[in-house]
Parts: C-alpha cells; sequence; structure tokens
C-alpha cells in the first residue's frame, strides 16, 4: 500500500481453496506530522482504531478438555491507531473474538468481547472443547461511524486428543510370518495406533507399553501428533512352540482403566526336503502328455515359510512346467492354497523322442535369510511315433 507522503507498507496474506480471505486492516504511517518530537516521532493524543495485531499467545498447543493436560491459551491483541500507536482509554474500543475455524467440539472464547484498556490492549482465554483439530481465532472492531471494520490476522492453534479409547486402539505387524525361528536379530516392526472415544488421535505423549511370548520386544513408546508408535520385535530366545507367539500392548483410558490390544505372529523356520512333498513322487509321460502334480511346502513346523521365500520349479530337457513354477510366499498367518499347497503341470516339449528318457524335476526353496532346500523326483518320458 502506498501513498504520496506516507510511508509504503507491505502485507503477506495466505490463501487456501475454499477459504474466506482475510485480509488485516493497514495503516500508513505520514512522512510529515505537524508537531513532532524532536527524535522525528509522532506526538500528541492518539487517534481512533485503526489495526489489531496480537503481541502474546501463551501456547500454541492445548489438550482436549478433561485430559489433564493445558486445555487453554491466554492471548492478547494491540489496538492501534493509524500511526500505529496504541490507542488510549479516551478512544477505547469493544474487541470481539470469533473462531472462524475449528474442529466443532465445544470449544468457545472467554470473554468473547473485551474493551481495551489504557494501553490500547485487550486479553481473553481460548478454551479446548472435546475435539482435537485445528483452530483459528480472529480479533474484531466495528467502527460504524467511520464505515470501518477492523480484522486481525488470525491465531493458529492446534487441539491435540483426548484419553485412549479400546474401540480406536489398534496394533498391526509389519510381517506376520516373520524369519525368527532360526535366526538371532531379525527385526520385525510393530505399530499401534491410539485413537480418542471422539476417532480423534489420542493425545501426543501417551505411553504404550508392550511385551511378546516369544523373542524381545521394545517395551514402550508414546504416540506422536497421529496416535501412532513404532516398536521393534526381535527375533532371539524363548522360541515359541509350534512357532506362533502373541504381542501385547496395553495403555489406560480416561477411567485409568487398562486396555488391550494382542496380536499373533509367526517365527517362521527355514525349510527343509522333508517338508518338500509332491505327489505323485515318480510319473510317466506318454508321448505329447503331460501329468499334473501337486505340491506342499513348509517350515519345520508345518507352518508357512517366511515371508518372501522364493519357490522355482524346473523340468529337465524335453519338458516344460506350468502352474505354480515361481512361487513367493505371501506376508500371512495362514496355510493352504498359494501358501503350503501348490500345483504344476509337466508337459512333454519334444516333437518326437526316439527312445524312452528318464527326465527329472527339481523344487529349489530360498528364503530371505539365505536359508535353501531342494528336492527332484524323477520319472520318464515315453517315446515318440
Amino acid at each position: 500500500v502506498s501513498k504520496e507522503g506516507f510511508v509504503t507498507e507491505t502485507v503477506t496474506v495466505s490463501a487456501s481453496p475454499e477459504q474466506n480471505l482475510t485480509v488485516p486492516s493497514i495503516a500508513v504511517t505520514s512522512t510529515e506530522f505537524d508537531g513532532g518530537d524532536d527524535s522525528g516521532g509522532v506526538s500528541g493524543a492518539t487517534g481512533g482504531a485503526a489495526a489489531i495485531v496480537l503481541t502474546n499467545l501463551a501456547s500454541e498447543v492445548i489438550n482436549i478438555s478433561e485430559t489433564g493436560g493445558n486445555v487453554n491459551s491466554a492471548f492478547t491483541f494491540e489496538v492501534q491507531d493509524s500511526t500505529g500507536r496504541p490507542i488510549g482509554s479516551q478512544n477505547a474500543v469493544d474487541v470481539n473474538f470469533v473462531i472462524t475455524n475449528g474442529p466443532g467440539g465445544a470449544e468457545g472464547i472467554s470473554p468473547e468481547v473485551v474493551r481495551t484498556n489504557e494501553n490500547g490492549t485487550v486479553t481473553s482465554n481460548i478454551f479446548a472443547g472435546n475435539r482435537a483439530g485445528n483452530l483459528s481465532i480472529e480479533a474484531r472492531i466495528e467502527r460504524p461511524e467511520v464505515g470501518l471494520t477492523i480484522r486481525s490476522k488470525p491465531i493458529l492453534l492446534t487441539i491435540h486428543g483426548g484419553f485412549p479409547d479400546l474401540e480406536h486402539f489398534s496394533i498391526a505387524a509389519d510381517v506376520f510370518n516373520f524369519e525368527g525361528l532360526a535366526i538371532n536379530g531379525n527385526r520385525n516392526s510393530i505399530t499401534v495406533i491410539v485413537g480418542d472415544k471422539f476417532s480423534n488421535p489420542a493425545k501426543p505423549g501417551t505411553p504404550v507399553y508392550f511385551n511378546t511370548t516369544g523373542g524381545v520386544i521394545q517395551g514402550s513408546g508414546v504416540t506422536d501428533d497421529d496416535g501412532e508408535i513404532e516398536v521393534e520385535l526381535i527375533s532371539g530366545d524363548p522360541r515359541p512352540a509350534g512357532g506362533f507367539l502373541t504381542i501385547r500392548a496395553h495403555t489406560f483410558d480416561e477411567n485409568d482403566q487398562e486396555i488391550v490390544r494382542t496380536i499373533p505372529v509367526l517365527f517362521s523356520g527355514p525349510p527343509t526336503s522333508q517338508n518338500i512333498t509332491v505327489t505323485p513322487n515318480t510319473f510317466d509321460i506318454p508321448p505329447n502328455g503331460s501329468q499334473r502334480f501337486t505340491m506342499e511346502i513348509t517350515d519345520v513346523n508345518g507352518n508357512a515359510l517366511p515371508f518372501n521365500t522364493n519357490i522355482t520349479v524346473t523340468p529337465s530337457d524335453g519338458m516344460t512346467v506350468d502352474g505354480d513354477v515361481d512361487i513367493s510366499i505371501p506376508n500371512t498367518l495362514g496355510t493352504g492354497e498359494g501358501i503350503t499347497l501348490f500345483s504344476f503341470t509337466a508337459q512333454d516339449s519334444d516333437e518326437e523322442t526316439s527312445e524312452r528318457q528318464d527326465v527329472s524335476i527339481r523344487i529349489e526353496v530360498e528364503t530371505p535369510g539365505g536359508f535353501t532346500a531342494s528336492k527332484t523326483i524323477s520319472g520318464f518320458k515315453a517315446k515318440s511315433f
């Protein structure tokens, strides 16, 4: 804003889609004053209200009401005349405080209207409601005698969440069939999300405690702004019988009652040739014919092999294979089709074979940790005519 005989002023205003654009009042100061003091400043009585600026905000972050944390924040504005000086008591005005955006949890301001004092300042308090989210406050002055509405730049605050609630408390593992039975020190991320009863993230810094029936787990963590905590399960003793362990996460709700979530995780073991079963285990393929096979492959406990274990099926010359012949074990706790049970078909690929041939099919297994096992089944391929 510029005008001859006045100091040029610049203000930056943030805008976002679908939000009202609020431009604060701008006061420009004359470069020539009648009756200035020796320092070149402005002298004489202050004028009427022309601008309002925030001078103090006790806290930019408050907590949901009744959570035991700080649930309110005091703020102070200064009302200035057109020269940038605080207005005096002779020009006192009422300042109205308005919540322009909020989470809608019955947050409020008290008092909502304050009259400026002899220093041109007003102080009030914003109180959190029962929902977390972002909040903005605006101060307004109405001067109908000069047709002027004066608005402040909005104050921006954040209301953090409440106490943990069991219905909004969840736990998950990064990997369910975790290669932990034969390896020490493998790590698996365990994540919890803690929300309050209003489905908002719980108050940041909320502690959650962990224990496990197998291996070792980091004992506790505190929630971040999104209510999340991540700890690590570390493979080691004790190894759970049968491979399955249980992880337990617990914290306390608004009534100081313990709330608990649990999750199973599988310590998958290495493959062995004894745990690779192919049916039939021998074969005799007729000319231009085929043979279908079923295959069961598990770890030493009969469970799924570790996540991302690779299984390949390779035939000898003169044959091709189709079906489950290049397998990656999924992230799972289960067994069955596509996990521990597979099938493929071997076919004669020679157009003409002069004599009966010995042929074979090799199944190879390798886990992400480098454990391997294999099995070869042998058979015959009849000569073609």
